[in-house]
């Protein structure tokens, strides 16, 4: 028999420096999960991106293609110059997504995107956005922000219920939502039901794209304690056009 091909995860968070982890070196930093991670996988120290935008470096990771092959240089794009083909798969080939299932992987994404256009097609074969910034016709497709206002409408007012963002990123968005309204909370409730409708017929590959808001905290042990719970006692279904967010 073949080998069995593992699962994967792939997490992405954002707005994150390379030297706020404690397992690789920061003795201030408190990342008990982060650590876990590093103890098990593999780091590598020495990556970088050659235009950290935010735009940019998604599109890198998602084509596996630089900047003057993307046409993104920041967090628009520019027009393909001449020999370059209109559309971005047809330059960079399959995207990330896309690519895994056509190997045989059951795909989602969760999180932040962050594509031009906003509902670009990235190639998972089911995806939650969660896009932070919500201007009408975004809410409306937004799944994070559609679950807020169908199952917590007390909060629909917000215009940034990811934190309100000001012109000093090094300050926290401070975020009026309780923790377990976040979106960091609502993306594990999206994985934990992604992962809990798995078999043994598709491995599969899930990417997690988390911006981090400053909500009332409660501890990441916590958090962690509580995805575990929800694990056990199986998937919520709260179906929105086919599908079910967490």
């Amino acid at each position: 028999m073949p080998p069995t091909r593992p699962d994967i995860l792939f997490i992405m968070t954002d707005q994150q420096r390379f030297d706020t982890i404690a397992a690789l070196g920061n003795p201030h930093t408190y990342s008990p999960n982060l650590d876990r991670l590093v103890r098990r996988g593999i780091s590598f120290p020495n990556a970088y991106a050659t235009c950290p935008v935010c735009v940019a470096a998604r599109y890198t990771i998602r084509t596996g293609c630089e900047p003057a092959t993307t046409r993104v240089f920041s967090n628009a794009k520019a027009s393909p110059v001449a020999g370059q083909a209109l559309e971005m798969e047809a330059r960079c080939g399959p995207s990330l997504g896309r690519a895994m299932s056509q190997l045989g992987y059951r795909t989602f994404g969760i999180g932040k995107f962050h594509t031009r256009p906003w509902n670009e097609d990235v190639g998972y074969e089911t995806l939650w956005r969660s896009e932070e910034t919500y201007h009408p016709d975004k809410r409306l497709g937004d799944d994070y922000a559609s679950w807020l206002a169908r199952e917590h409408p007390a909060f629909d007012f917000l215009e940034q219920p990811l934190g309100e963002r000001t012109e000093m990123y090094h300050l926290p968005q401070r975020s009026p939502l309780p923790a377990e309204l976040g979106v960091e909370w609502w993306a594990a409730g999206c994985a934990v039901q992604e992962i809990t409708k798995s078999d043994k017929t598709r491995p599969f590959f899930w990417i997690c794209i988390v911006c981090r808001s400053a909500s009332t905290a409660r501890s990441s042990n916590s958090v962690q304690s509580d995805v575990r719970s929800r694990s056990n006692a199986g998937p919520r279904s709260r179906q929105r056009g086919g599908r079910s967010p967490g």
